[in-house]
C-alpha cells in the first residue's frame, strides 16, 4: 500500500471538509451575532418608545391633579368677592368644606385678607401660620408678590412649611373695586398642600411596580434642586425628561426604565442560542463527516485486509498445487511445504494481529499478568531476531547492564509483543553492515514497582515527517527503494495500543536516512521470585505415551489434524462429532479412561458449553478432576472466560500450535 497516495487523498477530502466545515461555523457565527444585535437594538429601541409614552401620560397626569387642586382656590376667591372681601368664619368654613378633600394631600385652605392669614380650614395643624403676614416674610414675599403681580395663581415651594413638614403652597390673588371703579388688592385665597401625599391620584408610586424609576423635582430660586418625589438617586443619563407645568413654575419628572439590561441580556442570550443552534448543527455535521470517515476507514480496512490475506493465501493455494505434481523430489516437494507453512503463518499472524487491533479499539483488549523474570522475557524473542539480522547482516546488539532480573507480573505475549516488532523494523528497515541496538535499564521508584526503560537504536533510512504523522495508524506502511515491505503493516498500531493499555510511553525520534530511535517505559508490579520457581517445573517435559484423549471436533479436516498430532505423539485418540456424542462416549467409558477431553466450542446437536457442563454433573469419581480443555477458534477474551466458567481447565487457540497444544496436555495430565 502506497503511503503517499493514501497521504495525498486523505490531505485533499481533510481540506475539503476543513473548508466547509470552517465556512458552516464562520457563517453560523456571525448569523447568531448579527441576530443578538439586532435583537438588542429593537428591545432598546422599543424601551426608549415605551419610557418616552410613560413619561408623557404620567407628566399629564401630574399636571392635571396639581393644577386641579390648586384651582380649588376660585371657589374662595369668588364667594370673597361676592361678599366685597367681607365674609364670617361660618361662612368660611361652609365654603371650604366643600373645597376640602381629605384624601387628596390638601393640609389646609386659607382666607388671607391682606397676605395675612386669617381664617384656615381645618385649623388643626395649622395654628402655627395663623396671624402670618407673608408680605413680611422675606423668603417668602417673592412668590407673593409674583401672584399679586401677574394677578394669577402662583406657587410657592417646596419647602419646609411654617406649621411644619414639606409642602407646597398655591395662592390665589383676589382684586376687588371700589366705590369709584378702581382695582385694588384685597388679598388671597390659598391651599396648601402636603407632598408627597398630594400626589397619589397622580399614582406616580405605581411606577416602580411596572418596571420604572422616577424622579419629580424642581428648582428653586436660589438653583437648588428640590426632590418632590421618587428617587433622588435615579440615573439622568438614561432618563427621559418632561415637564409638568404649575402656576408660575415648572417641575421636572424623570422616568427611566429598571430593565435597562434587557437589551443587552436578551441581545446576548439571542446570539448564545444561535452559538448553540450552530455549534449542534456543526456537532451533527461532525458526526456525519465522522461516520462517513468510518465508512471509508471500514472498507479500507477491508480491503487492505482482503489484499493481504490474498497475498499469502495465493502462495498457500499456489504452492500446494505445485506439491501435488508427481514430477517433484522429495527436495523440491519439502521445499514448497516450507513455502506453505511460511506463508500460513503470515496468514496466522495477520488475523492475530487484527483480531488485537479490532479489540483494541473497542476497548476490550485485556491483560493477563503472569509472573516473569524480565531477563526471560528478553530471551523469549531475542532468538529469532538474531536469527532474522544475521541473515541480513546486522549487527545486533543487546546492552542489559542495567538491567536488574527481576521478577514481575506482566503479560508476556504482548511485551514480546512489542520489543518483537520495534526489533524486527528495526531490522528491516537497515541496509546490510548497519547496527540494531537494544538498551534495557530499569528503576525502583517506589515498593513494589518497578520502572523499565528500553530503547531500540538504529542507523537505518528512516522515517519521513509525513509517515511520521501517521506511523502508528494500521497497514500504514512507507515504501522505500529497495524497502518494500511484505509485512501487514499492523505492527507498530499494535505496539502503540498495547504501551497506551499498560499505561506506558512510547517516544520516536527518526530523521530521513539517518536512522530511527523508539524509547519504551513501562511501569511493572514486582511479583515473588516463587512464581517463577512454579511456572518453570510446571514446563518439564514428562512422556505422553500410553494416555488416552477424547476428541470433541466436528469438523472432519481439523479433526484429522488434531488425530495426527496426538497418534504421532503416541496418543491414543477416541473421537466424537458433535458434544452430546462427546458426552456420551465420556459416560459409558470405563473410570479413569481418559486423561483429558480436548472440547472445541462450536459443535451441531450439542456445543462444547453445554457438553462440559453435562460432564462436571455426572455423579462419577473422575468427571470433577477430569482435565478440560477448550480447542477453539474462538479466541476473545470474553470466549475464554465462558469456556472456563462453564467448567474448562484451560483454552487452546485455533490453527493449533502442537508445541503449544503439548505443553497444556503436560500440565494438567501430569497433575
Amino acid at each position: 500500500m502506497s503511503w503517499s497516495k493514501i497521504n495525498n487523498s486523505m490531505k485533499t477530502e481533510k481540506k475539503k471538509s476543513t473548508v466547509i466545515y470552517r465556512l458552516c461555523l464562520a457563517a453560523g457565527v456571525l448569523s447568531a451575532t448579527l441576530t443578538g444585535i439586532h435583537l438588542y437594538i429593537v428591545i432598546e429601541k422599543q424601551q426608549v418608545k415605551d419610557v418616552q409614552q410613560v413619561s408623557t401620560i404620567y407628566s399629564e397626569r401630574t399636571e392635571n391633579v396639581i393644577n386641579s387642586i390648586f384651582h380649588k382656590t376660585d371657589v374662595l376667591a369668588a364667594v370673597v368677592k361676592m361678599n366685597n372681601g367681607d365674609i364670617t368664619e361660618d361662612i368660611f368654613n361652609t365654603v371650604a368644606k366643600l373645597v376640602y378633600d381629605e384624601n387628596s394631600g390638601i393640609r389646609g385652605i386659607q382666607y388671607m385678607p391682606g397676605a395675612v392669614v386669617t381664617y384656615s380650614y381645618p385649623l388643626e395643624g395649622n395654628e402655627a401660620v395663623m396671624g402670618q403676614n407673608f408680605l413680611e416674610i422675606p423668603e417668602r414675599k417673592k412668590d407673593v408678590m409674583l401672584a399679586i403681580n401677574t394677578k394669577s395663581i402662583a406657587l410657592s415651594g417646596p419647602y419646609e412649611l411654617i406649621q411644619g413638614g414639606l409642602g407646597v403652597v398655591a395662592r390665589n390673588p383676589i382684586f376687588l373695586t371700589d366705590n369709584d371703579g378702581n382695582e385694588y388688592f384685597w388679598g388671597f385665597s390659598a391651599i396648601v398642600l402636603d407632598l408627597p401625599d398630594a400626589l397619589n391620584d397622580a399614582q406616580l408610586n405605581s411606577l416602580q411596580d411596572r418596571g420604572y424609576d422616577y424622579e419629580l423635582y424642581s428648582v428653586n430660586e436660589n438653583g437648588e434642586r428640590l426632590v418632590i418625589s421618587g428617587n433622588e438617586n435615579i440615573d439622568t443619563s438614561k432618563a427621559v425628561v418632561s415637564t409638568v407645568q404649575v402656576p408660575n413654575h415648572e417641575w421636572t419628572l424623570l422616568i427611566s426604565t429598571n430593565k435597562s439590561r434587557q437589551p443587552l441580556v436578551a441581545g446576548i442570550g439571542s446570539a448564545c442560542i444561535g452559538y448553540m443552534i450552530v455549534w449542534f448543527f456543526w456537532y451533527i455535521l461532525h458526526l456525519i463527516e465522522k461516520e462517513k470517515k468510518a465508512v471509508t476507514a471500514k472498507n479500507d480496512f477491508f480491503s487492505n485486509i482482503s489484499h493481504d490475506m490474498r497475498t499469502p493465501l495465493n502462495a498457500v493455494l499456489g504452492f500446494t498445487k505445485l506439491a501435488q505434481s508427481d514430477q517433484l523430489t522429495a527436495d523440491e516437494k519439502n521445499a514448497y511445504l516450507a513455502k506453505i507453512e511460511s506463508s500460513g503463518n503470515f496468514l496466522l499472524e495477520l488475523v492475530n494481529n487484527t483480531l488485537i487491533l479490532s479489540k483494541g479499539s473497542n476497548g476490550q483488549l485485556q491483560m493477563h499478568p503472569e509472573p516473569h523474570s524480565l531477563k526471560s522475557l528478553c530471551a523469549s524473542f531475542w532468538s529469532s531476531v538474531e536469527v532474522m539480522a544475521k541473515q541480513k547482516n546486522v549487527s545486533l546488539t543487546v546492552d542489559d547492564h542495567g538491567c536488574s532480573d527481576e521478577i514481575v507480573n506482566a503479560d508476556g505475549l504482548y511485551i514480546e509483543k512489542i520489543f518483537l516488532n520495534l526489533l524486527t523494523n528495526a531490522i528491516k528497515y537497515t541496509p546490510s553492515g548497519g547496527h540494531v541496538l537494544m538498551t534495557a535499564r530499569t528503576e525502583r521508584v517506589k515498593t513494589g514497582q518497578i520502572e523499565l526503560y528500553v530503547s531500540i537504536n538504529d542507523d537505518g533510512i528512516g522515517m519521513s515527517d509525513e509517515f511520521k504523522a501517521q506511523m502508528f495508524e494500521p497497514f500504514m506502511q512507507e515504501n522505500r527503494p529497495g524497502y518494500e515491505s511484505n509485512g501487514t503493516g499492523l505492527g507498530l498500531a499494535i505496539v502503540k495500543q498495547t504501551v497506551d493499555l499498560m499505561n506506558g510511553t512510547i517516544q520516536v525520534d527518526s530523521r530521513l536516512n539517518q536512522g530511527t530511535e523508539f524509547k519504551v517505559h513501562l511501569s511493572l508490579p514486582l511479583d515473588k521470585e516463587e512464581s517463577r520457581e512454579q511456572k518453570q517445573e510446571e514446563m518439564e517435559t514428562i512422556d505422553l505415551k500410553g494416555r488416552k484423549v477424547l476428541l470433541c471436533e466436528d469438523n472432519a479436516l481439523n479433526r484429522e489434524i488434531a488425530e495426527t498430532l496426538l497418534q504421532n505423539n503416541g496418543i491414543e485418540v477416541v473421537s466424537a462429532v458433535n458434544g452430546r456424542e462427546g458426552a456420551d462416549i465420556f459416560a459409558k467409558s470405563a473410570l479413569h479412561e481418559f486423561d483429558a477431553v480436548l472440547m472445541d466450542r462450536r459443535m451441531p446437536v450439542m456445543d462444547g458449553l453445554e457438553a462440559t457442563e453435562k460432564i462436571r454433573a455426572m455423579k462419577r469419581a473422575d468427571a470433577a478432576d477430569m482435565p478440560i480443555i477448550a480447542m477453539t477458534a474462538d479466541v476473545f477474551d470474553e470466549d475464554i472466560q465462558e469456556c472456563l466458567k462453564a467448567g474448562m481447565n484451560a483454552h487452546v487457540a485455533k490453527p493449533i500450535d502442537p508445541e503449544i497444544l503439548f505443553t497444556v496436555l503436560q500440565r494438567y495430565i501430569n497433575h
